[in-house]
């Protein structure tokens, strides 16, 4: 938006000069000093004229643009990350599941066969430490240790505390190439590369979700597949917003069909709720493909 401005005051000001309407500046005081006027700018930007221009950005709004639209977009996005986090989690869960199961069942005899050489990577097994540096911190996998001596806890345990990236390089590990595609059939996925595709989309978004990032301009660095289950046959849909919640919902529903229901019915009133407001639905639709 500007160079930093020292004050909430001069921060109010400055927005009004550049179009923005500040109908109450105790409520904006308030606000600027809960977001931030640095932030703040990430949710103006579908407002600004110049809009989706970044070069030669100007920051002057469009004409009957309030501070109060851009705080809906802003809560918006809020809520979004919560709504996804969610369901998230939940194909999260169910992929540590079905690797879990799948692995274990194959090698009986082996319940650490994540490090093993003739099951997984050398390279995985050699830097597997530094991931368990952090997963032997949680108080379950120091209590196994405290009443179990083995360098590492069993793959049902382990595993629980990694996070979907590395469970993602741990799959991408497995040596044996059936064995990758039986994981990915069991999530209705035919092919090992669309199924990688997928999960490191759902990763991406779960990584801007959890850190707070800005999620309804969400651009993709790596496209989706259009090989896959999940019909993208619009070219923007396979970086924007929508195709990355199409995936996630394709997901959800391997998980659970009531969970897609409620994953769509959140997500639609979530973007009905904007409908009210013409400059904040479209700036949802251009931006994340959504509305």
């Amino acid at each position: 938006m500007s160079d930093y401005i020292k004050t909430l005051s001069q921060q109010i000001e400055h927005l009004k000069k550049l179009g923005l309407a500040v109908p109450d500046e105790e409520k904006a005081l308030e606000i600027l000093s809960d977001i931030g006027f640095y932030r703040l700018g990430f949710y103006t930007f579908p407002f600004e004229k110049k809009y989706p221009v970044k070069a030669g950005r100007d920051h002057v709004f469009k004409s009957s643009i309030s501070l109060e639209t851009v705080l809906r977009l802003y809560y918006f996005d809020f809520d979004l990350r919560q709504i996804l986090l969610k369901y998230i989690s939940r194909i999260e869960i169910h992929l540590r599941t079905t690797i879990v199961n799948y692995m274990s069942a194959k090698h009986q005899n082996n319940d650490t066969w994540f490090v093993d050489e003739k099951i997984v990577s050398p390279g995985y097994c050699r830097t597997f430490g530094e991931i368990y540096d952090r997963v032997r911190l949680s108080p379950y996998i120091k209590w196994h240790h405290h009443n179990h001596p083995c360098k590492y806890a069993p793959a049902w345990k382990t595993l629980e505390f990694m996070t979907i990236g590395e469970m993602l390089d741990l799959f991408d590990a497995i040596s044996n190439v059936s064995s990758r595609l039986e994981i990915s059939k069991a999530h209705g996925i035919r092919s090992i590369k669309t199924f990688d595709n997928y999960l490191t989309a759902v990763r991406r978004v779960r990584n801007r979700c959890a850190h707070g990032g800005v999620l309804f301009d969400y651009v993709a660095s790596e496209a989706l597949t259009t090989k896959g289950p999940v019909n993208l046959s619009s070219v923007p849909d396979r970086t924007n917003l929508k195709g990355a919640v199409a995936v996630i919902k394709y997901l959800t529903g391997i998980v659970s069909v009531n969970r897609l229901a409620d994953m769509e019915q959140e997500l639609r009133q979530l973007i009905d709720k904007c409908k009210d407001n013409d400059a904040l639905y479209s700036a949802i639709q251009i931006a994340s493909g959504l509305a």
